[in-house]
């Protein structure tokens, strides 16, 4: 069939692809997409993280005042005593793992701190054992944090086929008196209170005179900022070339491999900042005939420095958490308030933020109530 000139044309104008210049247009276009695109998932990227790192530092602050917190509110518990022993004229050693006469002197201060003069000072628990020990050196105290300690025995007492493990820590209590033991490693026997921790006889009898108290372990934490989460000296200290994530820790009186020691534990990266007040019941202040002491289980006062730490009845906790990684165009130019102290600003790249709570002691606080 003869095709015309005219059809020949209309042909190849139907079979005719894309100029160069639509090319480049439909490629421009394409890019510009794919940038926009690529900008929203970076941005998207970028977002999640940020939550993600913010999430965990919330995470990291409210876990850490919450523990603190359950811990305070268990200070002084000690089984079934009510008489508290006399307060040694010195302030007891929190590290002590060796004398039991020494760790029952100690209930008389179920809490007890050891504050920073300032920012830029460590703790000074020189009194203690615990530097010597090499647990509490200036090398692993973050200046400007403070120490506290807390003393009380175990929610849960022990079952007759349970085994007093080797050198560990317990209490026996009735309401007058309290004794400590060491665990000589085997089953309490017919009854858990018939034996005491380290398998003599029990001298202590609850309120009926014939039923031996139970045994419970006896746990003593010791609260503290380390300048770096993972401490690679000797017994987990921090030293020069660790990471500067500051990190809240603590002690913890326990038995490992059958010896006796004061452990550190770490508890929660990126706490910068433990500070701690007190409550104070001085008032009235002249023994109860009832309670036996002074005050009337009202707090009169908050400090930071008690001058008598049997009076403390209430706790007043502070933290400062911070993200374990910066943010990129992030400047923390804020003061932070931890009660009574104030904080400069740090002028990193590092988001943080203050947590608190207001704890009462219901153990010390409970002795002192006026029926």
């Amino acid at each position: 069939m003869a095709y015309s000139m005219e059809n020949l044309r209309l042909a190849a104008v139907k079979t005719r692809g894309f100029s160069l210049v639509e090319v480049m247009v439909a490629i421009t276009i394409g890019l510009l997409l794919l940038a926009g695109m690529t900008l929203i998932f970076a941005n998207s990227s970028e977002a999640n993280r940020e939550l993600q790192k913010t999430a965990r530092q919330i995470e990291n602050g409210r876990y850490a005042i919450a523990m603190i917190s359950e811990d305070l509110r268990h200070a002084g518990f000690y089984g079934h005593l009510t008489a508290m022993p006399a307060a040694p004229a010195v302030l007891p050693d929190p590290c002590e793992i060796a004398s039991t006469a020494n760790l029952v002197d100690a209930l008389a201060y179920p809490v007890q701190g050891y504050r920073t003069p300032d920012l830029a000072t460590a703790a000074d628990v020189s009194a203690s054992t615990c530097d010597n020990k090499n647990l509490l050196t200036a090398a692993n105290l973050k200046p400007g944090s403070d120490v506290l300690v807390i003393r009380r025995a175990a929610t849960t007492n022990l079952a007759p086929t349970d085994v007093a493990a080797l050198n560990e820590v317990y209490i026996q209590a009735n309401a007058a008196l309290a004794q400590v033991r060491f665990g000589n490693g085997t089953t309490l026997g017919i009854s858990n209170a018939s034996n005491n921790g380290s398998g003599g006889p029990s001298t202590l009898l609850l309120k009926d005179a014939t039923t031996p108290s139970p045994i419970r372990k006896l746990n003593v934490h010791v609260y503290f900022v380390a300048p770096c989460s993972v401490g690679t000296g000797a017994n987990g200290i921090c030293q020069a070339g660790d990471d500067d994530i500051s990190t809240l820790k603590r002690l913890e009186l326990l038995a490992e491999a059958g010896t006796t020691k004061m452990k550190l534990v770490p508890l929660v990266e990126g706490i910068e900042y433990l500070k701690m007040e007190y409550g104070v019941d001085t008032s009235p202040n002249v023994a109860n005939a009832a309670t036996g002491v002074i005050g009337d289980a009202t707090v009169d006062a908050y400090t930071a420095t008690p001058a008598d730490w049997t009076t403390v009845i209430a706790a007043k906790v502070f933290v400062l958490s911070r993200n374990t990684e910066p943010t990129t165009g992030f400047l923390d130019d804020k003061r932070y308030a931890l009660g009574t102290v104030a904080v400069p600003a740090f002028n990193d790249r590092f988001k943080r933020h203050v947590y608190s709570t207001q704890v009462h002691l219901m153990n010390p606080a409970g002795r002192r109530e006026i029926p």
